[in-house]
């Protein structure tokens, strides 16, 4: 049908994710036409109507994950050396990883650097209907520096080769620009943490994606090369596992954002999947990682957050969040409203509101009392289409 009612005893609406019992959230083909008081209802005519009776669950905006890949996919052994597979081995992992994504709660999903321009023919082919997956925002070739890090990214040196790299993104028709600037992990000897793109480099991008109206980010964890990010004029910094005091305090007066994916080092889950020497450099650095990230939280710096290829788990980071200082609520948004709005889609999707697309989810109890819950998710729902639902007996 192409009109659906939709009820149930909780809903978090609007950017602020105000709660409200016992709505209905009316949706006619992709689009939310209005959210009413149940009690209101009772001489509307609903013939034509879908009608789907949820019960005793929270709606909720579908959840965006601002840190994705499509074919890397940590929940397997050896997975960041998996990158060098051919292009079918790892389109074949990226169809595992976008469905598990959706069915996740995942309904929006920036990848953040694919081989193969993979997440651009997988937006088209999802949007087609050929393919199940979230919305996604795709960034293409993820651009790092010939003798710099990036195990998804692709190399090049010098002015001249990012511009153009920057430009054949472009022409496949990326929704952002990504590029590595530091490494992944903190420096085993010294404080000095190494920047492996020059300021020209940076800059040049960042001017290239203006110049089409694209947002660019930063895989960065701080130092020298955070500095010049923001000089440069980089949107989103992604990571800041090493940002000190005076960083957080540039990010803030210049007005940008970080994308935080404090899973990597928070959750130990991760760490059978990596090589020995990998996994003992992340138990090593974890606490002084966990202090940086507390720097973002306590500095009130805009975030939002992301899994890193740790697909179905995004919910984790939202855990992380909280256990690093904020508030549920706050960290709820950095998977939702907030998301939406550093991802400049917020017109589109990332909440419950009138006019919005119908990206909807469906969760046991209450999320802003205990954020775990963001694992039982019950339905799914993007576009108005369903998904998934296993909701029985009202829950």
């Amino acid at each position: 049908m192409d009109k659906k009612a939709i009820f149930a005893s909780r809903m978090l609406l609007g950017k602020e994710l105000d709660i409200k019992e016992n709505w209905c959230i009316l949706i006619k083909g992709e689009t939310i036409i209005d959210i009413l008081p149940q009690s209101s209802l009772s001489n509307m005519e609903y013939e034509g109507w879908e009608i789907i009776d949820l019960g005793n669950v929270t709606l909720m905006p579908g959840m965006i994950d601002c840190h994705n890949h499509l074919a890397l996919d940590a929940r397997l052994k050896n997975h960041l050396e998996m990158m060098n597979k051919s292009a079918v081995e790892l389109t074949l992992l990226g169809v595992n990883s976008a469905q598990d994504d959706l069915m996740s709660g995942v309904t929006t999903a920036r990848y953040m650097g694919d081989r193969f321009y993979m997440d651009i023919i997988f937006r088209r082919e999802i949007e087609l209907g050929n393919l199940i997956g979230p919305h996604i925002l795709a960034s293409g070739i993820g651009m790092r520096a010939l003798h710099g890090h990036g195990y998804v990214g692709m190399p090049f040196t010098g002015v001249d080769e990012f511009r153009k790299a920057t430009r054949e993104n472009m022409a496949q028709g990326v929704d952002l620009l990504k590029i590595f600037v530091t490494g992944g992990t903190l420096p085993e000897k010294g404080e000095y943490i190494p920047c492996y793109m020059t300021l020209e480099e940076i800059s040049t991008v960042v001017k290239e994606g203006r110049a089409l109206g694209l947002k660019t980010s930063a895989h960065c964890i701080g130092g020298q090369g955070l500095k010049n990010c923001i000089k440069a004029g980089v949107d989103i910094i992604e990571h800041a596992y090493a940002i000190t005091e005076e960083e957080v305090e540039l990010i803030k007066k210049e007005d940008r954002w970080i994308d935080l994916t404090p899973g990597i080092f928070m959750d130990e889950s991760r760490e059978q999947f990596l090589s020995p020497k990998s996994a003992e450099k992340i138990r090593k650095q974890r606490n002084q990682v966990i202090e940086c990230l507390k720097r973002v939280i306590k500095g009130n710096v805009k975030f939002t957050l992301g899994s890193d290829a740790y697909h179905t788990y995004l919910y984790r980071e939202v855990e992380y969040a909280v256990e690093l200082g904020a508030d549920s609520k706050k960290a709820i948004q950095g998977v939702t409203s907030n998301a939406a709005l550093m991802l400049g889609i917020e017109t589109e999707t990332g909440s419950l509101s009138k006019g919005l697309r119908a990206d909807i989810i469906a969760v046991e109890g209450n999320p802003l009392e205990d954020v775990s819950l963001l694992s039982k998710v019950k339905f799914v729902m993007k576009s108005g289409k369903i998904f998934k639902n296993i909701v029985k007996n009202g829950i």
